[in-house]
């Protein structure tokens, strides 16, 4: 992980060429919903999708940080709902 700091994320995604997606939850307790709209701005040819209630582990969750953690070890719950069509859809256009 420590060989990841010398990358500056957007300036890495400003140079891909290719279709981006940038997913955010607006419950993630480790990547702010303002770090996403930075890499938008870097990458103007991103699709950027902000789901509400989503969190770093991909899963629906309350605000609260103590019930929100208790997702990260919870293997039993599924992906948030609205994530598979934002992939899907996502999938689906590619050109």
């Amino acid at each position: 992980m420590r060989s990841w700091l010398k990358y500056d994320p957007s300036k890495e995604i400003s140079k891909l060429k290719k279709n981006v997606l940038i997913v955010q939850g607006t419950t993630d307790l480790q990547v702010d919903t303002d770090e996403a709209k930075e890499l938008k701005k870097a990458a103007p040819h991103a699709t950027l999708k902000i789901i509400d209630g989503m969190n770093h582990v991909l899963k629906q969750t309350p605000a609260d940080r103590k019930q929100n953690m208790a997702t990260y070890s919870n293997p039993n719950l599924p992906l948030c709902p609205e994530l598979i069509p934002v992939l899907t859809n996502f999938i689906k256009n590619i050109k």
